[in-house]
């Protein structure tokens, strides 16, 4: 649905972190949003007559968060997996369920994911989407009106892959490119080919996602590397690693983004640096299922853009990126020392950071002139986000904020949060929605849980 151009908005008066690479913070600053952009960015700007006015006196601006992996069609499923181990967790648990998705049941659990997205701040999410009710679940994206990177999830077998979710390669490739077609030029849904992860999909549907990848500039989203017991069996049934499968197979010489790389070694960065290759870091994932923890700092040092995201709810419990954001710097201080990760780089992986690992540095993950008028507001009026100066304020939001401090919250200009609350979808109702599709789905799974 056309929405229209959202009216032009003057924030003023609170601190504004850019985030732009200078680091540039502004005290009593002010930012101007017009068209869907944002028009300036400074002190004592004119706003034109009609322009929506948000005082922001004790608060925190900055760019909308940016979470590159997703699964918010898990939403459903939090803590009915605990306690596992990445591949039977798939088997036992993630995959059945997935597995008796409809369009109804997939809507509803987007949507209500989506809405935790945007009352703690994420403005952008790439999703790897699920295959049975994939329409649903596009559908629930475009109507929350977060900005997304989404596609069908590709896979055509594997060990423990209910027959619903085995699909024939040449047929979930066609699937996809369709689906692909049906988004809007222009809009804030744009498309990914998301083949699940090196075990479900065969040599064949691994090469028509490159040949695909080619042939229409959509770029690739899958997992890889998260878990010992995962490489050691790709290894098994490949004779190597992900990596060099990849390589020999074309699939590095796409743009390609892994959700978590926790066990890439020093001798795949030179390799990996020189390609259009990034890493979707998911610290709480990866510490819930035992999987390792990702190094971020020797990513950023290799020149590899690393970005950030909750992955699921089945497995992290949670869609706040402030809290994972806080806890990637905890994780790299604890591996390189207290003094290798400060407040800014942590909030730069879910912010200016992501955006490059996204392949949309141009357009988000800063606020600058031109960029699109993504901005989070935060209240900061109360005893827990309050410091002295010199403190630095990204320090300050890094380690003290979160989901309870979003106040205001705009996608390309329009707000969607207003103190606190979604402007244009009912909670409650996609509450009671999904408890219906959710009992059906869990029917439909033929689980005894």
């Amino acid at each position: 649905m056309d929405r229209g151009t959202p009216p032009p908005t003057l924030i003023y008066g609170g601190t504004v972190l850019t985030l732009d690479d200078a680091g540039t913070v502004l005290e009593g600053g002010e930012v101007l949003l017009r068209d869907g952009r944002i028009a300036a960015v400074g002190r004592h700007l004119t706003a034109a007559p009609g322009t929506e006015i948000v005082d922001a006196e004790g608060c925190f601006v900055l760019p909308g968060l940016i979470q590159g992996h997703v699964h918010l069609g898990q939403t459903f499923f939090r803590g009915l997996a605990e306690g596992r181990r990445l591949l039977p967790w798939l088997r036992q648990r993630i995959w059945p369920l997935e597995a008796a998705h409809d369009d109804d049941s997939a809507y509803c659990c987007t949507l209500l994911g989506a809405a935790e997205c945007l009352l703690s701040g994420t403005t952008t999410v790439q999703d790897i989407g699920i295959g049975p009710g994939v329409g649903g679940l596009m559908a629930a994206l475009a109507d929350s009106r977060l900005r997304a990177i989404a596609g069908k999830c590709l896979m055509d077998g594997g060990d423990g892959l209910p027959e619903r979710l085995k699909e024939d390669a040449d047929r979930t490739l066609a699937e996809a490119e369709a689906l692909g077609d049906r988004l809007a030029a222009g809009g804030r849904v744009r498309y990914a080919l998301n083949p699940r992860f090196v075990l479900s999909c065969s040599d064949a549907l691994w090469r028509g996602v490159r040949e695909l990848a080619e042939k229409r500039g959509w770029p690739i989203h899958t997992h890889a590397l998260e878990q010992r017991e995962e490489t050691d069996a790709v290894r098994r049934a490949k004779g190597r690693d992900e990596i060099d499968y990849f390589d020999e197979l074309g699939v590095l010489d796409a743009d390609l983004r892994i959700a978590h790389g926790v066990w890439l070694e020093p001798a795949h960065l030179e390799r990996l640096r020189r390609r259009r290759f990034a890493v979707v870091h998911c610290p709480s994932s990866n510490l819930k299922l035992g999987s390792g923890v990702a190094d971020v700092v020797g990513l950023k040092r290799a020149s590899i853009p690393v970005g950030l995201g909750c992955d699921g709810t089945a497995c992290s419990n949670h869609l706040d990126a402030f809290e994972e954001l806080r806890l990637a710097a905890l994780l790299q201080k604890l591996k390189h020392g207290p003094e290798a990760f400060s407040g800014r780089d942590a909030l730069a992986l879910a912010t200016r950071d992501g955006a490059r690992a996204l392949g949309l540095g141009d357009e988000i993950g800063s606020l600058e002139i031109g960029k699109q008028a993504d901005v989070v507001v935060l209240a900061g009026h109360g005893a827990d986000l309050w410091a002295a100066p010199p403190v630095d304020p990204h320090d300050l939001v890094a380690f003290s904020a979160s989901r309870a401090h979003v106040r205001e919250v705009f996608v390309g200009g329009e707000r969607l949060v207003s103190d606190g609350a979604l402007v244009h979808l009912d909670l409650a109702q996609i509450r009671r929605r999904a408890e219906r599709a959710m009992a059906a789905l869990l029917k439909r799974s033929g689980l005894d849980l």
